[in-house]
C-alpha cells in the first residue's frame, strides 16, 4: 500500500509526517520504491527527478531536513529487506570536511555544491541573469568576508550560526559590521578559507545565502525573480550536476537487490 494513502501523521502545511519515528511507522506500510529527501524548497527539484523516473515508479517523500535524512538512513535496516530507499541531501558543510565514511554509501546520494541551490545555480549559470555584476561582486565579496570567519568558527563548534540573512549582514551598521569582523583573543583570520571561497564561492557558500544574494540584486529588473521560480526553472532543464543526481538515484533504484 502507498505511503501517501496510508499515512495519518501529519504537521501543519504539510502531508507528511513530522518525526523520524512517525515517517518509520509510514515507511513499514509503504511498498513503493521511495526516495528520501530533505525538503521544502528542494522537493521542487526532486519533484522533477520524480516525473523522470516515472518508469521506475519512484516516490518523493519529504523528511523534515537534513538530519531526519541522516537518522533514516541510519535506521533504514529496521525496515523491510524488500523495500527499495534511496536517499538525497545537500553536502553541508561536508563540502570543507569530506564525507564520513559511514555516509559514503551508494544509496545515499549528495549534492556536488553545498546544497541543491548551489548546483541549481551553477546548472542554470545562474549568474548570467544579473545585468551589470559590480554590485553582486562587491556585496560576494562583503559577505565572503563573515563566511570565512563564521565558517571557520563553526567547524570548531557547530551551534555557531553560518546562516545569518544577507540583508542583515549587509544592511547593518558600520560598527555592527566591524563587530562580525572581530577576532578574539588567539583567534587568526582565515585566508586561505576566504581565498578559496571566493574562487570556488557557487559551490562553496552556503545555498540559501547565496540565492538570497542573487535574488536581492535581481531585484529592479523587468522580470521578477524568486528562489522557488529559479529553481523549477532550472529543474526542468538540468545541467551536469542535477542530472548526475537525476542518474545516481536511477542506477541506485536498478542495481538495488534485496539488500541495503
Amino acid at each position: 500500500m502507498a505511503m501517501k494513502e496510508t499515512s495519518n501523521m501529519r504537521i501543519a502545511g504539510s502531508p507528511y509526517p513530522a518525526s523520524v519515528d512517525e515517517i518509520m511507522a509510514t515507511l513499514r506500510h509503504s511498498s513503493l520504491p521511495t526516495l528520501i529527501v530533505e525538503g521544502g524548497d528542494d522537493v521542487i527539484v526532486y519533484r522533477e527527478i520524480e516525473n523522470r523516473l516515472s518508469h521506475m515508479g519512484i516516490s518523493v517523500f519529504p523528511a523534515h531536513g537534513r538530519p531526519n535524512v541522516l537518522e533514516l538512513f541510519r535506521r533504514r535496516n529496521e525496515l523491510s529487506a524488500t523495500l527499495k530507499l534511496a536517499f538525497v541531501a545537500d553536502r553541508d558543510t561536508w563540502v570543507h570536511t569530506g564525507i564520513p565514511r559511514e555516509y559514503s554509501q551508494n544509496c545515499l546520494i549528495f549534492t556536488h555544491g553545498y546544497s541543491i541551490e548551489n548546483d541549481v545555480y551553477v546548472d542554470g549559470r545562474l549568474w548570467k541573469l544579473l545585468g551589470k555584476k559590480e554590485r553582486f561582486c562587491h556585496e560576494l565579496a562583503e559577505i565572503l568576508d563573515w563566511y570565512a570567519l563564521a565558517l571557520s568558527r563553526h567547524l570548531s563548534d557547530q551551534t555557531l550560526s553560518i546562516s545569518d540573512h544577507v540583508n542583515a549582514i549587509l544592511d547593518c551598521s558600520h560598527e555592527k559590521k566591524e563587530e562580525r569582523l572581530r577576532l578574539t583573543e588567539g583567534e587568526a583570520w582565515p585566508h586561505a578559507l576566504r581565498t578559496l571561497l571566493w574562487k570556488k564561492y557557487f559551490f562553496l557558500l552556503r545555498g540559501k545565502t547565496l540565492m538570497a544574494l542573487l535574488i536581492r540584486n535581481l531585484k529592479g529588473q523587468k522580470i521578477p525573480y524568486n528562489d522557488k521560480a529559479l529553481l523549477h526553472s532550472v529543474s526542468i532543464r538540468p545541467g551536469k550536476f542535477l542530472k548526475k543526481i537525476s542518474s545516481d538515484v536511477e542506477r541506485c533504484f536498478e542495481t538495488m537487490g534485496v539488500e541495503r
